[in-house]
């Protein structure tokens, strides 16, 4: 299988020069939330202001190594079903680098959100549009909302989830 997934292509209706416009916007909407976050923290998103251009560029990086990389190479060894889990189960473990900035419950909600549901959404639609880049928008929108969230102070983390499922 050869390796176009790093090509923007025509997804729908949005065009490559659409997506670009995209992933450019939500770039920038990250920068402002960033912005304010630090503004009332001194940090961005709780974490400090040497992570900035891993908080800014970590759709577009994550995508390329995980999905577009990772992803792919194990599709040319295994079923898709077991290429996902391996690159969701990798991805997951990947959010081991918060190690340092966030705390144990939401650290360990971080790796069971972006090891279980997250990727295997991103690596099923990288699978069907044959691009990383629909995924990058979907991946930056998902940042965008957990920052928010964060910012605005609204537990949304994934332990709370399951506790209210378990213990309800």
């Amino acid at each position: 299988m050869k390796n176009n997934f790093l090509q923007f292509k025509k997804i729908w209706h949005l065009t490559p020069m659409m997506q670009i416009i995209f992933i450019v916007t939500l770039f920038i909407a990250i920068t402002l939330i960033a912005n304010l976050s630090f503004k009332k923290t001194g940090l961005i998103f709780n974490y400090p202001t040497s992570y900035y251009l891993e908080i800014l560029f970590a759709p577009i990086y994550e995508e390329i190594i995980f999905r577009g990389i990772i992803f792919v190479v194990l599709l040319n060894k295994v079923k898709l079903k077991k290429a996902i889990i391996y690159t969701s189960i990798i991805f997951g473990l990947w959010h081991l680098k918060n190690i340092f900035f966030l705390d144990r419950q939401n650290l360990i909600g971080q790796i069971i959100y972006t090891g279980t549901i997250f990727s295997s959404i991103m690596c099923y639609i990288t699978y069907k549009t044959k691009t990383i880049w629909i995924a990058t928008i979907l991946h930056y929108i998902n940042n965008i909302s957990a920052f928010t969230l964060a910012y605005l102070h609204i537990d949304w983390s994934i332990i709370k989830i399951i506790k209210l499922f378990c213990y309800n």
